[in-house]
């Protein structure tokens, strides 16, 4: 009858209503936590260059090189931003994990890095 159809109609509309708030609300999240993700890195930039002023100068150039290590994770982020802002619901999934992947891999670099710039600063 029509009014079962109307009424099929109606619950697939609120389907679908539904799916698109939950990939906003994911998308907005997903957002949120990679820009958090950026200030970290350039809070941590400003940290080598206040570790550099008070260093040798060979510890200096291995500063430098993990600050550029912190900037190249930082245009990561930034890609894998833009690309959440541009994802469709049809890209959604993969778009998501790949920035997800970009954050647990910057992640685990940091901790090599953090490890390192320790380790200069105790050998000198």
């Amino acid at each position: 009858t029509s009014k079962d159809i109307e009424k099929e109609w109606n619950d697939l509309k609120s389907n679908v209503e539904t799916i698109e708030a939950e990939f906003e609300n994911e998308r907005k999240e997903l957002k949120s936590e990679l820009e958090d993700l950026q200030s970290e890195i350039d809070q941590k930039i400003e940290e080598l260059k206040a570790k550099k002023e008070e260093a040798t100068e060979e510890m200096k150039a291995e500063l430098e090189q993990a600050e550029k290590e912190l900037k190249d994770e930082k245009s990561e982020v930034e890609k894998a931003l833009k690309d959440v802002e541009k994802a469709t619901e049809n890209t959604w999934k993969d778009v998501k994990s790949a920035a997800k992947k970009t954050s647990k891999d910057i992640e685990k670099e940091w901790n090599d890095l953090k490890s390192n710039v320790e380790d200069l600063f105790k050998k000198n």
